[in-house]
């Protein structure tokens, strides 16, 4: 009986030959391989914080944020690029926030929070300002920094009418020293921190925390209007609503970006950069078909129904059957991604040009798109050129790591875990990202402006492109 059985289980050894079993286990091992990869790499670059166990409800205000501080030290725990000095002033800011923790103001305790992951000085180890102020009170307008100027580019109700308005003051406070007063809430450069500081501005609760103003009262704006004339204008705060669309303010030069239930700025005319706002890339032939302009709002897939990857790859192969004498990369809204889909292109433009790559650039450019501009730079770094304005970090960042919501107050935290170093290299095993080792080193000297050409309310009220515009007129086109 036993040997029918066992002749029963060996059949398809018997019948299906030696090397067809030897194939799949190459294939059962290789998928094995990658899964174990894939596991060791969220371990040793994604840990994911644990919120403490047997944590009940709080019964009170105080309660709930000694809770919260318990679980925001998973920052401590986690975050890689924390010197002893950090760490050290990281300890001294949350124990200053346990001993007040039944005086501060929500305001006062989630900016407490912020100026402690504030001490980490990186872009990507920052506090979410965008969702902070999401969770009180706001006036009906957007504010977004517009090379040094605080506009206003979204607004509802009555305050349409201020649309395009250059604030002066808020609440007697000149606007270039109010953000000064947020300045540290966030690590990182500054032409980062300028594109997401004017988030502050439009909630009353945060300016009290500055001493700017009163969370009650209505907040009164110095403003230059569109016409030229000045107006001081008291406006009251909308109830919050933590579910409405957020927006970081630099993106809000884009048009589409929370427009509904918003009047929005509408720039004249289309120009080339607010073109396909479905689109996360694409590109386009300019100046007879001469020059290429290549659209990079993102380093994710998009929802056009082609990967970035195979976009990339396409574009290579197109601009190889057909060189063109320059090509403009376009990466002013893109705060970053994978950066391995799009690196091939990314090294392979010198070689699909004997004129100059341009890429245009902005604070907002961001993570994976400054190693797109470094790729370039490093392969020809005498026909890359930057235009634009300065872009959102430093050559040495680090990034991965994970977010996560505080239980109670609902800040968004973060850590990074995996360095990058865009001008010396990245050494050690569990610092530097191992989904990116295939393609670095990547070495620049630097990744400076090469041609300055800021987008202006002015410009972009026009539908002028300035970066645009410089570099048709390097290129001599009329």
């Amino acid at each position: 009986m036993l040997r029918k059985v066992f002749r029963f289980l060996g059949t398809p050894f018997r019948v299906i030959p030696w090397y067809v079993w030897l194939a799949a286990l190459a294939v059962a091992a290789w998928f094995g391989r990658t899964i174990l990869v894939i596991i060791a790499t969220i371990i040793a670059f994604h840990p994911i914080p644990v919120p403490p166990l047997f944590q009940g409800d709080p019964d009170s205000v105080a309660e709930a944020r000694l809770q919260d501080l318990e679980h925001f030290n998973h920052v401590r725990r986690n975050e890689r690029s924390m010197t002893p000095q950090m760490r050290a002033r990281f300890d001294d800011r949350v124990a200053a926030l346990r001993a007040q923790v039944e005086t501060l103001s929500d305001a006062e305790f989630m900016l407490g929070l912020a100026r402690a992951q504030a001490v980490i000085d990186n872009g990507h180890s920052n506090a979410s300002v965008t969702r902070m102020v999401a969770r009180f009170d706001r006036l009906p307008m957007r504010f977004a920094d517009m090379a040094g100027e605080v506009r206003i580019l979204r607004a509802r109700g009555e305050a349409a009418e201020l649309l395009g308005a250059r604030l002066d003051a808020i609440n007697g406070v000149p606007a270039a020293q109010a953000l000064a007063r947020f300045r540290d809430t966030l690590g990182g450069n500054d032409a980062f921190a300028a594109t997401i500081l004017p988030a502050y501005l439009d909630a009353p609760d945060f300016l009290a925390a500055v001493g700017i103003g009163a969370a009650e009262a209505p907040v009164v704006l110095d403003l230059t209007l569109v016409s030229g004339e000045r107006a001081q204008v008291p406006l009251a705060a909308e109830p919050a609503d933590a579910d409405a669309p957020r927006a970081y303010p630099g993106d809000l030069p884009q048009p589409w970006v929370i427009a509904e239930d918003w009047q929005v700025v509408q720039p004249q005319g289309a120009p080339l950069y607010l073109q396909h706002a479905d689109r996360g890339y694409w590109m386009e032939r300019i100046a007879g078909g001469e020059i290429a302009y290549v659209s990079l709002r993102t380093n994710f897939d998009d929802d056009s129904g082609e990967s970035l990857q195979d976009f990339a790859a396409r574009i290579e192969a197109e601009l190889a059957a057909n060189p063109p004498r320059a090509i403009l990369v376009d990466q002013r809204f893109s705060g970053g991604g994978d950066l391995t889909r799009t690196h091939a292109l990314m090294s392979a433009l010198p070689e699909l040009t004997e004129g100059r790559v341009y890429h245009l650039v902005s604070a907002n450019t961001f993570s994976a798109a400054i190693v797109n501009l470094a790729s370039t730079e490093e392969v020809a770094p005498e026909r890359t050129l930057l235009v634009g304005e300065p872009i959102g970090d430093r050559l040495q960042f680090w990034a991965e790591g994970w977010t996560f919501n505080l239980p109670n107050s609902g800040f968004r935290a973060r850590y990074s875990t995996g360095f990058y170093d865009l001008q010396n290299g990245c050494e050690g095993l569990f610092r530097c990202h191992w989904g990116s080792l295939h393609i670095f080193p990547i070495l620049v000297e630097d990744l400076d402006i090469d041609v300055a050409a800021p987008l202006t309310f002015e410009a972009f009220a026009a539908g002028r492109d300035p970066a645009l515009e410089a570099v048709l007129a390097m290129e001599g086109v009329e």
